[in-house]
This record gives structure tokens, C-alpha cells and sequence, in this order.
């Protein structure tokens, strides 16, 4: 987690501004959804240092606009200076407000007859006090709670777009972040239930210069009435050409990542989930979370703090991270290979049926050596007694990362080793004990990869993370592949593992997979375009890039 001091004073206020081709492209969006009205009061309610009142100035001639005011918000004394000197020197009329977005919110009943701006990103946690207090307050009197509400952009997206009359248009630049993550539930939800002609346009890494967030333009036009589901189409803008597809989607704060699929792809995976060998994780094997130490660098260790110390008696065989495996199976040998290169390749347990560390000089140092951090202070610590005693220390036969970049991927635990919470342990239900080589065998196939990307969240920098819920859903094939495991483990060691690049895993299984499940085949080109437009929009990769 970064603290606030590490954290640049841009970044805080969400200081990062949108080009000026950004702007026009968005003013437009909201015209064309205009239909030729003339659109009198516009709000933009993040205005930085003017990009939007600039962009307006250059629509001067277009009637839609001509005579239009703008009330442009914007916190920063400065900013808010070279939006009020954009104003003066175009031919539009209005006012800046140099204030907090949520006080000015909660004083006035002004609704507007359009809405466009980028919302501030700032994580939740960095925003002071008040301006917490104002959001949750503004929030709650709209019929919403802020509670695990991770960015700023969704109480100021939601409730800019409830200043809107019925029938208005709006378009905002936001974070992709919205498609996925759990706090932007609130969002999804709201979006579909209240307004409607709802449109996400997807854009190439390099469509607009100067962006710094991976961000999307979602549109539309405040409802009359609202529904329980509406039909929602998304535009992918590639220099290939455009992509545009259609989706009927639900007012709930469900994850919407599925819909970044066409048509035809959303029912290649659903067709393939119906197939008879697939079923869900959990219905197969049980994963959960690992060892919570509350305190790794401290109780997980490598050979030198264990030598220093004396702590053998309490050290038991640690997977610290995934990249210590490099392949399928991890063995003894692995682990020895990990032990060597530095790694952290114990963990310690003070279990009540271990020796008692308070007879070691060393060990009772080592433990003082924690205490003078205040490791004993910490939550997950201090809730146990004695603090140093860490619970339900146990092993898993199947192994799971927490976090992915490339791709998830599932080893067998042959060494018999122990994981923290950064890696997930597990083992196979009662009527698939036998099966644990064949599931981590054919693991790494389109179908089951595509599910990840569907199931799980990102937050920018390629990053994907499965949270145990979202695990238990993945759809993984039960079929007899046991004996392509050598074979698989083989190509992950000799390709860099985790790092591999190049897909030969999954070619082979998906290969194995056409022969052995009928209907497989035919939907594998598919579900291959499906799982690499997910993936290469997470990698932020353009998709031509991904095309042969």
C-alpha cells in the first residue's frame, strides 16, 4: 500500500488534464446524442485549468452550442484562475465556482441540459476528511453508501450526472477501472437503472496523446424512467477499423468485463461452459486464502536470517512467490533452486507443539527484533496470543497465484511447501482426489484463461487478481490429462514460466483439450479472439497488435 507522503501532489487532486482531441471528441459524442437541440446550460464539474471551456470556445460556430453558459467547479485557486481567464476570452457566458465539487452539490438545485468533464482519480483514502464527509453525505441523500468506495471519480461521476434534466445528454471521460472493480458496482448500477442510449468507447493505447490512465468514454442521456435492464452498446476503435457490438445488461453492480466480449464471443463461452467436461472450480477443488502472517518479511525468511538466528527447529519449506516456480510441478528441487537464489524460502511457526522459542537466546532475539518494529501492534498480531504465534499453518496440494500478469496459472504442490496470503492453496473435493494432475493439466487453456479475465478485476498496470469468489467460479475442464503434465512442465521451465510470452502451453492444451471434448473445437476460435482482446486491453496492448 503507498502512504500519502509517497504520493505526488498531481496525482492527490487528480491533477492529470485532458487533451485537447479528447475534449473535442467528447463535446461531439455529447451533440450527436444531442440530436440537433440546442443545449443551453452545460456543467462541467471537474474543470482543471479549462480544457472543456476551450474545447466549447472552438465549437462556437455549431448552433447547438452558440449562446450557451457553462458553470465550470474546480478546486485549485490557480486552476480555477485559467478557467475563469478560458472564459473571458471565449464568447460563452457562465461562471467558475473555485470550490469543492460536493459543497457546491449540496447547496444547489440547478439542473442542466448537458455534462461533460474527466472526473478527479484520486484513491479514496488520500481525500481528506471533509471533503469524505461532504461525498458520503451528498451521496446518501441520492439513495446511496460509500461503503468500500476505492476512487473519488464515483460519488463525483454519480452525482454530477443527477444534476442532468430528464432527457439531457452527458459524456465523461473515467477510468476502465469502472468495467471491473467492486467499488464501481455503485456505478454500473446507477448507470443502466437511470439513464439510457448508453454507449462505452474503447480506445487504442495511443489514440490521444498526453493521457496517463487507461480511460474510456461512457455516454448517454439522463432517463425518464428507470429500468432494470437496457441494451448498452460498445464501440472498440481500432485502426483496423471500428469494432461495435451490443449487449442487454442489468441495473446491478455485477462486473461488466463479460461485456467487453461480442456477440458471437459471449456465446462461443457460454456454449463452452455447457459443455459436458466443464464444470466450475469449485465444484472441483476447494481455494482459499493462505497463511495470513500479518507480518511476511518478518516470518517468512531465507537461508541467511535462518542460519543467523538458529530458527531451524521453527522453519517449515515456504513458496514465497509464484516466479520461484518455473514450472507446473513444484518439487524439492525447485525449492532448493529457491533457497539458493535468496529467496525467502521459510516460514516460521511457533505452534504450541513446537519447541518453545523462549528457550532459544537467539530466537527470543529475533522475536525482540520484531517488537522493536511493533510488529506485536499490529492488527493480525496483536489478536493473538503469544503475537508471534502464527494460525492454521498447513499446506495445500494445488497452488494458486493471487495476482497474475501474463496469466493465472496452477501448480501442483510435489514439495509439499507452504504459501502466504499471496498465493492461494488448495485441494480437490472428495470425488476428484485423484484428479489434482489432470486439473492442473489442463488449466492453462482458452477457455479457462477467457474465464479469468472475465471473472477477475485489474487495476491498471496489466495486473489481475482473482479473489477466492471469483476462483470458484472459473470454468475448468475435468478430463483425463495427467500424462501431458510432464510435457506442460517441461515447456513452462524451458519457455521462463510465468514470464512465457508466447502461448505454447496453451496451444498444446487447447490441442489436447479439441481431442478429447467434443464441441471444443469448434468454438476454440472464438473463445481464442475473445480471451486475447480481453488480455491485450488489460496488457494495454492495442488488439492490432495481437492479430496474425
Amino acid at each position: 500500500m503507498k502512504l500519502i507522503e509517497s504520493i505526488s501532489s498531481n496525482k492527490l487532486r487528480g491533477g492529470y488534464y485532458t487533451s485537447d482531441s479528447l475534449v473535442d471528441w467528447t463535446l461531439q459524442r455529447v451533440l450527436s446524442l444531442a440530436n440537433g437541440e440546442h443545449l443551453e446550460a452545460w456543467l462541467e464539474p471537474s474543470a482543471g485549468d479549462g480544457a472543456f471551456i476551450r474545447g466549447l470556445k472552438r465549437l462556437a460556430a455549431n448552433s447547438q452550442v452558440s449562446n450557451c453558459r457553462i458553470k465550470a467547479i474546480e478546486l485549485i485557486p490557480a486552476e480555477a484562475a485559467k478557467c475563469s481567464l478560458a472564459l473571458s476570452q471565449s464568447t460563452l457566458s457562465g461562471s467558475i465556482v473555485n470550490g469543492s465539487f460536493f459543497d457546491w452539490a449540496l447547496e444547489s438545485d440547478e439542473q442542466f441540459d448537458a455534462l461533460v468533464g474527466n472526473p478527479p482519480y484520486v484513491r479514496y483514502q488520500f481525500v481528506n476528511a471533509d471533503d469524505r464527509c461532504r461525498a458520503e453525505l451528498l451521496m446518501r441523500r441520492l439513495g446511496f453508501e460509500l461503503k468500500g468506495v476505492s476512487n473519488l471519480w464515483i460519488p463525483f461521476a454519480i452525482a454530477s450526472m443527477y444534476k442532468l434534466k430528464v432527457g439531457a445528454p452527458f459524456a465523461l471521460v473515467l477510468p476502465s477501472e469502472l468495467f471491473s472493480t467492486v467499488s464501481g458496482g455503485q456505478f454500473r448500477k446507477m448507470l443502466v437503472a437511470d439513464f439510457g442510449s448508453i454507449r462505452i468507447d474503447l480506445f487504442p493505447k495511443d489514440a490521444f496523446p498526453d493521457i496517463l490512465q487507461d480511460v474510456v468514454v461512457v455516454s448517454g442521456i439522463r432517463s425518464k424512467q428507470s429500468r432494470d435492464r437496457r441494451s448498452i452498446s460498445f464501440c472498440e476503435h481500432r485502426t483496423s477499423g471500428n469494432l461495435n457490438w451490443k449487449h442487454t445488461v442489468e441495473a446491478s453492480p455485477q462486473s461488466w468485463l463479460r461485456h467487453l466480449l461480442t456477440e458471437d464471443e459471449v456465446w462461443a463461452f457460454h456454449e463452452a461452459c455447457k459443455l459436458k467436461d466443464v464444470c466450475e472450480m469449485t465444484d472441483v477443488a476447494k481455494i482459499e486464502v493462505s497463511i495470513v502472517t500479518g507480518a511476511n518479511p518478518f516470518f517468512t525468511i531465507d537461508d541467511r536470517v535462518l542460519e543467523e538466528y538458529a530458527l531451524q527447529p521453527w522453519a517449515r519449506p515456504l513458496l514465497a512467490r509464484t516466479s520461484d516456480c518455473p514450472g507446473l510441478i513444484f518439487n524439492e528441487e525447485d525449492h532448493a533452486n529457491a533457497r539458493k537464489d535468496g529467496s525467502r524460502a521459510w516460514i516460521l511457526d511457533f505452534s504450541a507443539d513446537r519447541p518453545d522459542p523462549m528457550k532459544s537466546k537467539r530466537a527470543v532475539e529475533y522475536l525482540k527484533n520484531g517488537e522493536d518494529q511493533s510488529l506485536h501492534t499490529r492488527f493480525k498480531c496483536r489478536i493473538r496470543e503469544p503475537w508471534y504465534r502464527v494460525p492454521q499453518i498447513r499446506s495445500g496440494q494445488l497452488l494458486l497465484t493471487k495476482r497474475s500478469h501474463l496469466y493465472h496459472r496452477l501448480i501442483l504442490n510435489e514439495a509439499d511447501v507452504f504459501t502466504t496470503d499471496t498465493i492461494y492453496r488448495g485441494e480437490m473435493r472428495p470425488q476428484y482426489e485423484q484428479m489434482a494432475k489432470d486439473l492442473v493439466a489442463s488449466f492453462q487453456n482458452s477457455l479457462t484463461l477467457l474465464s479469468s479475465e472475465i471473472e477477475g478485476r485489474t487495476y491498471g498496470g496489466g495486473v489481475l487478481e482473482l479473489v477466492p469468489s471469483e476462483v470458484a467460479r472459473l470454468k475448468v475442464p475435468i478430463v483425463r490429462m495427467a500424462k501431458l503434465l510432464p510435457k506442460l512442465d517441461s515447456i513452462s521451465r524451458s519457455s521462463g514460466g510465468q514470464r512465457d510470452n508466447t502461448g505454447a502451453i496453451l496451444e498444446v492444451t487447447d490441442a489436447a483439450l479439441a481431442k478429447q471434448m467434443k464441441g471444443y473445437e469448434e468454438l476454440l476460435p472464438l473463445l481464442k479472439a475473445a480471451r486475447r482482446r480481453l488480455h491485450a486491453r488489460r496488457m494495454d496492448v492495442s488488439i492490432d497488435e495481437t492479430e496474425d
